[in-house]
């Protein structure tokens, strides 16, 4: 019987999410389960009375008029939508976890990069050291660059996603569905630690320069510093990448459609009032770093400038309840 539902579910997929389309599956589902009830119950064997019913039941074109969607099927657009297997979605979220991962650890070289002189000047103050420091900076910007290419080269694979029409079975959302809840819980705890890095970075450079051993070991806080600020950041784009990957799998399926009901509609995405305002608080945090880093750099005034993070946060939440629709 559970190849009869999955063959229904296929049918119906790409029809309209209405009442109406509802209301005629769930016919159609009883007309098959009575007539395998019918073919199971005269002797016939499983295989038999499945394959009967889908002969029976299996073309929406001439239930349509009985079952009343003609008028819906007519608006459904005339293109077969590949399926993705279970599978091939759980190997697409694999390769795109690790991908982010390794796109997070190019970006850890950029941000590190200039560590290279100010330890290499750190230990030992001369030309030579200089020179060395330099030559681990432009290493390191090249090892980020080459693992940034590499993997948009072997992420690109699963383009065709994005290029031709495809969707998932009833199955395979709902597996996705509940791997990306498990993950949530991960997830935040991750983005936390993330966070927190970053904010923490002036620990470093605060604690060294109070203690004022010397110029030497106060600079090695500021290389400190940015592999905090690296780490942090390697952290959040490993996890957003794996979280990305999830919601690419499930919004294969128009929400539109029969099969876009699959997964529960319970996206938590704050929603704005204006394409202008969702496209600046997508880049509000990012925003707020830059200008922390910038504004700390200029003034030196570390212990004052965390300031900034509480304030940000209160303008974060007047933005939210001034220009949000509230989350859907």
């Amino acid at each position: 019987m559970e190849t009869i539902k999955n063959y229904l579910e296929s049918m119906f997929a790409q029809l309209p999410n209405t009442p109406d389309v509802w209301r005629a599956k769930d016919e159609l589902l009883q007309m098959m389960e009575d007539r395998y009830n019918d073919l199971m119950d005269s002797g016939k064997t499983e295989n038999e009375a499945i394959g009967t019913v889908i002969a029976e039941f299996g073309n929406l074109d001439e239930l349509a008029d009985t079952l009343g969607i003609s008028q819906a099927m007519n608006q459904t657009p005339h293109y077969d939508a590949k399926n993705l297997s279970l599978e091939d979605a759980h190997a697409m979220i694999r390769e795109k976890s690790k991908g982010s991962f390794i796109i997070g650890i190019a970006v850890l070289l950029f941000i590190t990069c200039c560590s290279g002189p100010i330890i290499t000047t750190a230990i030992v103050d001369n030309d030579a050291a200089g020179m060395l420091g330099t030559v681990i900076l432009f290493l390191m910007i090249a090892a980020g660059i080459g693992l940034c290419v590499y993997e948009n080269i072997k992420l690109s694979k699963w383009d065709f996603l994005k290029n031709e029409p495809y969707q998932i079975n009833a199955e395979t959302a709902t597996a996705i569905y509940q791997e990306s809840e498990s993950y949530r819980s991960t997830s935040a705890l991750l983005t936390a630690v993330g966070i927190i890095l970053i904010v923490m970075c002036v620990i470093p450079v605060s604690v060294l320069g109070f203690l004022n051993i010397s110029d030497g070991i106060t600079s090695l806080g500021a290389a400190a510093m940015f592999y905090f600020i690296g780490i942090g950041v390697m952290i959040l784009i490993s996890t957003n990448g794996k979280e990305k990957a999830y919601k690419e799998i499930l919004s294969l399926n128009s929400q539109s459609t029969i099969a876009g009901s699959y997964v529960p509609k319970n996206d938590p995405s704050q929603r704005y009032r204006s394409t202008e305002a969702a496209a600046i608080m997508s880049v509000y945090w990012q925003t707020i770093l830059c200008l922390y880093l910038i504004i700390s750099f200029i003034t030196f005034d570390w212990g004052r400038t965390w300031i900034i993070w509480p304030i940000a946060g209160i303008i974060h939440l007047l933005i939210k309840n001034l220009l949000g629709q509230g989350e859907q």
